[in-house]
């Protein structure tokens, strides 16, 4: 109903520590970083495709309690050093992905928690994390394209068009059936577009198991095409090919 009056709102001025329910059995200690299980809403120690919450403020032991009886207090902002596996300085203001309660990556698996952003490089696998609860559900996206191939030519196929400049994630791979030659090229250079994707072998693909690629750069302007571009087969050009992308925009 809308509001016909003037009204006082609550309002949390200070937005660094928030609280939430824990799940049952769980015993959440200092410093791990909290998920909340988006079936339930209830924090635990995080597992890979939760929404990232925070990293816990202090320890909560309820693993002999129900869900809800006890809360846990996280940080919801701030910059902290965590392990990010196989961390380099030039990855340097990438996404940091979470997959357990204390391990994170600029390279996601399938279903990884988006995390933060990496700050710095402190030491071996080691690095400032500047962190975003919940930010999965407002900045990444996903585009998906079938991947056609021949065994006449080379084929290629618009991804998408892009609005605003963005941010490449995560580039993966499936065929039901992988073709027996011919390299993936990514990217918008129309004449020879892998600005993103260089030269991946798509004969190194197992049938129906989903593949991250590497990325040889992660930029794209606004307003152009995004290619593939599959070379081309000796005898058999597979089946079932997809490709799907994750992004975010830059302003």
């Amino acid at each position: 109903m809308a509001i016909t009056a003037s009204r006082e709102l609550n309002r949390y001025v200070d937005q660094e520590l928030r609280s939430f329910g824990v799940a049952a059995s769980e015993h959440i200690y200092k410093g791990a970083l909290v998920g909340v299980d988006r079936s339930t809403g209830l924090a635990r120690n995080l597992l890979a495709g939760d929404s990232f919450a925070g990293i816990a403020y202090e320890e909560i032991d309820n693993s002999g309690g129900q869900d809800g009886d006890l809360s846990v207090r996280v940080y919801t902002q701030g910059d902290f050093i965590l392990t990010v596996d196989s961390a380099t300085q030039a990855q340097v203001g990438q996404t940091v992905y979470a997959t357990g309660n204390d391990v994170t990556t600029v390279s996601p698996t399938p279903g990884s928690s988006l995390a933060g952003v990496l700050m710095s490089v402190v030491g071996s696998n080691m690095g400032i994390v500047r962190i975003l609860p919940f930010a999965i559900h407002s900045v990444e996206q996903q585009t998906q394209t079938a991947l056609v191939g021949s065994t006449s030519s080379t084929s290629t196929h618009v991804i998408m068009i892009t609005q605003r400049p963005i941010k490449v994630m995560s580039a993966q791979a499936l065929y039901l059936t992988p073709p027996d030659q011919g390299a993936l090229d990514v990217g918008f250079t129309l004449a020879d577009p892998d600005d993103v994707v260089n030269n991946f072998n798509l004969a190194t693909l197992s049938a129906n198991t989903a593949a991250l690629l590497p990325l040889a750069g992660r930029n794209v302007p606004a307003g152009i095409s995004l290619l593939a571009k599959i070379g081309q087969a000796s005898s058999s050009a597979g089946a079932g090919g997809t490709l799907t992308l994750r992004y975010i925009e830059l302003p």
